[in-house]
């Protein structure tokens, strides 16, 4: 097989194939593409197509990422088999793809030896800035000595142990809003921005304990992403999901909670870490999971607009520039 040197451009690659689905919503047919090169495999995992054929999903990167498919009857589909059987991180692949109304579809892929994975990760933070930002965000909040001391030895923020460089370094998703280094730290600093701009518009929220309990619930509802996942990949107890990690973590640091509270901030602050996914998890029982819940999906959609906005795959037609989100073009 003929060495490839390639780097993918996965930008270019994502305009094609929303510009080939375009015309298949159409009806236009449009003949499959081809093409080769290098990029990061990011994650991958095992699944079904709609008609119970066993297939693998993942994510290709350069800068930029693109989902991908494997069909079972490729030679693609032995070297995913053959992966499951080790642990897995991120490594540069040659990858042999179509593009069709499918999307991408790998056909080939093998390993390839003498790339970091750096050479492929978008850094869209900076995240000196990202933390300047986060502190910022905490002093503008008006909270007291006592909240900021728990958001500091929760997520260890006055030290250089590994809770505090993960926390400042993870993905805040694997595969949507903010999937990239510092994602996290940023995300979250966002949601509490958010919070700060809308409290004053609202009386229950000018309470001092009330908008303790928000802003560290803010600062902490996704603290366990850092175990969930480690550079935007699922780890192996990722099944508990990061809100059951994350009560985990906050139950280390209940005593002194409670020392500065009392236990019913604590389980207070516990339903948030639990609760905050809404109708996606566990429905709110306080008013402080409803609330965090709904600033962190507004984030979330939020940045995922902002995302599309600044990509390059919008699509133009007769009525104009449009953007797919949630399934929908939608006019810019």
């Amino acid at each position: 097989m003929t060495e490839v040197t390639t780097l993918l451009n996965i930008a270019e690659i994502n305009k094609k194939i929303l510009e080939i689905q375009k015309n298949s919503d159409l009806g236009i047919s449009v003949p499959e593409e081809r093409g080769e090169g290098i990029a990061l495999l990011k994650n991958f995992a095992n699944g079904t197509t709609s008609s119970g054929k066993p297939k693998v999903t993942g994510t290709l990167a350069n800068i930029d990422e693109a989902k991908f498919n494997v069909w079972n009857n490729s030679a693609a589909y032995d070297f995913f088999a053959s992966l499951s059987a080790v642990e897995f991180h991120p490594t540069a692949v040659w990858v042999y793809y179509s593009l069709s109304k499918y999307g991408l579809v790998i056909n080939n892929i093998m390993t390839v030896e003498g790339y970091d994975t750096e050479t492929f990760v978008y850094h869209k933070y900076n995240v000196f800035d990202v933390e300047n930002d986060f502190f910022n965000a905490l002093d503008e909040s008006l909270i007291t000595g006592n909240a900021n001391a728990i958001i500091h030895f929760v997520t260890h923020t006055d030290s250089d142990d590994p809770v505090s460089e993960r926390f400042e370094k993870e993905y805040a998703a694997y595969s949507h809003h903010d999937n990239c280094a510092t994602g996290l730290l940023a995300h979250t600093t966002k949601c509490i921005r958010i919070y700060n701009g809308i409290k004053a518009a609202y009386p229950f929220l000018q309470n001092p304990l009330t908008n303790d309990l928000m802003v560290i619930s803010l600062a902490l509802h996704d603290i366990d992403k850092i175990y969930e996942m480690h550079d935007g990949v699922y780890q192996k107890y990722s099944f508990i999901t990061h809100r059951g990690l994350g009560f985990e973590h906050l139950l280390k640091h209940k005593d002194a909670i409670v020392e500065l509270y009392d236990e019913e901030f604590f389980y207070m602050l516990a339903s948030v870490l639990l609760q905050h996914h809404g109708e996606y998890g566990e429905n709110p029982r306080t008013i402080y999971a409803l609330l965090v819940h709904m600033i962190d999906d507004m984030e979330a959609q939020l940045t995922s607009i902002d995302e599309l906005m600044l990509s390059e795959t919008a699509t133009n037609d007769s009525a104009g520039l449009k953007i797919k989100y949630n399934g929908s073009y939608l006019n810019i």
